[in-house]
């Protein structure tokens, strides 16, 4: 038994390492500590590989933008914005709301042509919804909107089985807890508002 436990691990080292690594990032966030980006920083690179190297094209590319938001993220953080010592954690409007749902709905379908357009393409549609609404749930992260939590709720959920169906197993389970990450995240922000 062990045997096969050591060669899973042997087999899987890079995306267990972004599995511990991305639990840590999340976990920060949820305290609103900005290193919780660095940390990210390192996962990502992690899933960049992992990705694809399982041809899951929309995560691939959706690790790109994280990285590149992440760094920004990291920066607003830190230093807030226009002579701010810290960002707050405000709420999306009604309006933004329509017009994200509305970027997410027809991203999602445009995507999914593109990637469909390419054979070893796993779940090309399925991975098009969830990398729109994921490059909409980091963009809210990123300027401390609330919501970002329930965007991350709805696609972590939908990754678990994607994951599982890809035979990342780890992956799968980190973003079992990285739905609950997303709730309890969801919870503090509200008391920090």
């Amino acid at each position: 038994m062990w045997e096969s436990v050591f060669d899973y691990i042997y087999a899987n080292s890079i995306e267990i390492v972004g599995f511990v690594l991305t639990i840590l990032s999340i976990w920060l966030n949820t305290k609103q500590n900005p290193w919780g980006w660095g940390v990210g920083i390192l996962s990502i690179l992690c899933y960049i590989y992992v990705f694809a190297s399982v041809w899951l094209l929309g995560d691939f590319l959706l690790n790109i933008y994280f990285f590149i938001t992440s760094i920004y993220g990291w920066y607003l953080w830190k230093f807030g914005k226009k002579g701010e010592k810290l960002l707050p954690v405000t709420h999306i409007s009604l309006s933004e709301i329509k017009i994200l749902l509305l970027i997410g709905i027809v991203g999602s379908l445009l995507l999914g042509i593109l990637l469909n357009s390419y054979p070893q393409a796993a779940v090309p549609y399925w991975d098009a919804e969830t990398t729109a609404f994921s490059l909409i749930g980091q963009w809210l992260l990123v300027r401390k909107k609330l919501e970002n939590w329930l965007v991350w709720i709805f696609v972590n959920v939908q990754y678990v089985a994607i994951y599982f169906y890809k035979d990342l197993i780890a992956t799968s389970l980190l973003y079992v807890i990285l739905t609950i990450l997303a709730f309890k995240g969801w919870q503090d922000w509200k008391k920090s508002l």
